[in-house]
């Protein structure tokens, strides 16, 4: 323990050692998925032939950074994952790659639910967002799509956090190969939590949405995240504090 306070980088994960060497093949092509989903965020969001569609694109930013903003922190704790743990045995691999293909798709719904909550702040109808052709096979009233808008939104966070949550319980599982100190599997533990609250806030507005048939009402779950993650870091900031002392 003493070893590792005393012998710390200058790296902005300054309690945990990284064992990732250079970026992996896997890490690079993790990095074109991510880059490819962003890309797909902006594509979706305007086709900018005048001036009409860029003002359009620009009116509607805030919905397009708040999308932005989910898909970089997903891209940070895949990012801290590999740097920290250097895993690639098969469960990471499987793991990694369901994670990727998540995140796809969890672009398509983040994107038209951040774009409907900017809609109802602007005052703007929300209508053409629920638009169906006439001549589809299927059709779906607007309360409908609604509802499924929340579940598509909730079953993505599910699959994108709850699979880094067990990648981050696969390296728990290795602590010992990994060699983890006390600092280490207090990080390690403090990354599955957050993932964890994630997960089951998701959980919550489906369960919620299931039972009350009101998508409103499931979408201010999600309200409860912040919150819930600011009181897991308090809690974990408390927990460092005394291991340091004691170290």
């Amino acid at each position: 323990m003493r070893a590792h306070l005393f012998d710390r980088k200058l790296i902005a994960d300054e309690r945990f050692r990284w064992r990732g060497g250079e970026v992996s093949r896997l890490e690079a092509f993790a990095d074109g998925i991510f880059a490819v989903t962003i890309t797909l965020l902006i594509i979706s969001s305007t086709s900018s032939y005048g001036f009409y569609d860029m003002w359009l694109m620009v009116r509607d930013m805030p919905a397009f950074l708040l999308s932005f903003a989910m898909i970089c922190y997903a891209w940070i704790e895949h990012y801290l994952f590999f740097r920290r743990y250097g895993l690639a045995d098969g469960w990471t691999l499987f793991l990694n790659a369901l994670f990727l293909f998540l995140v796809m798709i969890l672009a398509y719904p983040l994107k038209l639910l951040s774009v409907f909550l900017w809609h109802i702040i602007l005052g703007e109808p929300t209508l053409p967002l629920f638009f169906f052709p006439e001549d589809a096979t299927i059709q779906f009233t607007v309360f409908e799509q609604r509802v499924y808008m929340m579940y598509f939104y909730s079953a993505a966070i599910i699959g994108v956090f709850g699979t880094l949550f067990f990648m981050h319980f696969n390296a728990y599982r290795k602590r010992k190969a990994l060699e983890l100190d006390q600092l280490e599997l207090l990080t390690t533990i403090q990354s599955m939590s957050g993932q964890l609250i994630s997960v089951m806030v998701a959980i919550c507005s489906c369960l919620v949405l299931k039972i009350t048939q009101n998508p409103g009402i499931s979408g201010v779950v999600y309200f409860s995240m912040p919150m819930l993650h600011f009181s897991a870091a308090a809690y974990f900031r408390h927990q460092f504090k005394k291991l340091e002392t004691e170290a």
